[in-house]
């Protein structure tokens, strides 16, 4: 306990050894000291057509200080991102979308150069469709609130 009769919080990044992460990436993953301090206020744009999750996961990561910008689909998350001073530091992204889904919304960034401007985060119930190319990682759906607020400070963390 510490001063004030206070239980200190358990780091997200204190996990027990021999753990697998449920984070799956495409290489090395350049993780910071303390994985569990988000970049507070760092803007992230969620894509995901389930009202349900995007909404839940929304109050969530509002709740955690973020500023999170919501879209259905592809296509209307190109209509957010073109509605923005600045790209966000993360984008989390369903692969599995009507209208457009997560690849054709990453091939449109990659041809534009907008991809090199933020990083993405895969959210998928489907662990075997493969990864677009130029995406940071992947976490499976239902996601778990550790791993997925560890890789957001992550991913989202100036390189």
């Amino acid at each position: 306990m510490s001063p004030g009769g206070r239980t200190p919080p358990r780091s997200r990044a204190s996990r027990p050894s021999g753990r697998a992460s449920p984070l799956e990436t495409p290489g090395p993953v350049p993780y910071r000291a303390c994985v569990s301090t988000p970049q507070r206020h760092a803007p992230l744009l969620l894509v995901e057509n389930n009202e349900d999750v995007r909404e839940a996961l929304r109050e969530i990561l509002e709740s955690e200080g973020y500023r999170v910008h919501t879209a259905v689909n592809g296509h209307d998350a190109l209509s957010v991102l073109a509605k923005l001073e600045r790209m966000p530091a993360l984008i989390l992204l369903d692969l599995v979308m009507p209208v457009m889904d997560g690849h054709a919304f990453i091939e449109h960034l990659r041809g534009t150069g907008a991809l090199a401007l933020t990083r993405v985060l895969v959210l998928t119930a489907h662990p075997t469709l493969p990864l677009p190319q130029g995406v940071s990682g992947r976490l499976g759906k239902p996601v778990k609130l550790e791993a997925l607020l560890d890789a957001i400070a992550v991913h989202s963390a100036p390189e």
